[in-house]
């Protein structure tokens, strides 16, 4: 069973640096070469592809291996299996929980809701170049998704520090060190 536990959390650490690595690499680098170096008319169809595979695929895989390792944990304390007890290192018990749930809904948000707005908006601003409410309506969201993103990344790095404090607490007791 504590091999089970021990993969429960690689799998969940694992899924985080994706997502949080992956929103680092898109927001920061990939945007900045294509604006540079493509072109106007695939500039926004390069980054809208690219984002969708991230946004859905990539984010939804993370979400499935990360609420699959935290299900399994839960189990695992809620069952008493081979006597496991999660560590709490935060004055209130579920701070961890509650900040995957805000990511959780934080990505949900993008992925469902505000790239589609975007891309159509886009797809608006292309066929009307002249229109300048149009780019106006674009910023507003681009601006958004890069709030949002940089909300997420922020989270993600708590989880990253909470889950860290977590995997280096010792037990006390006999054999181990307080």
């Amino acid at each position: 069973m504590k091999r089970l536990i021990y993969f429960a959390n690689w799998l969940y650490l694992f899924s985080l640096a994706l997502w949080v690595g992956g929103m680092f690499l898109l927001g920061i680098l990939v945007e900045s070469v294509v604006r540079r170096k493509v072109e106007q008319p695939l500039k926004s169809e390069v980054m809208n592809r690219i984002m969708d595979v991230f946004n859905t695929s990539i984010i939804f895989w993370c979400l499935g291996l990360m609420i699959f390792a935290v299900a399994l944990k839960f189990l695992a304390e809620s069952k008493g299996w081979a006597g496991y007890v999660e560590n709490v290192v935060t004055k209130k018990r579920y701070t961890k929980q509650v900040l995957f749930a805000v990511m959780v809904a934080v990505a949900l948000y993008i992925g469902g809701i505000l790239s589609p707005q975007m891309h159509a908006v886009d797809k608006q601003k292309q066929a009307n170049p002249e229109d300048v409410r149009l780019q106006v309506q674009f910023d507003r969201y681009h601006m958004r998704v890069e709030l949002l993103y940089t909300v997420n990344m922020i989270l993600g790095l708590i989880l990253f520090y909470i889950h860290g404090k977590e995997m280096t607490r010792f037990k006390e007791g006999p054999g181990g060190s307080g």
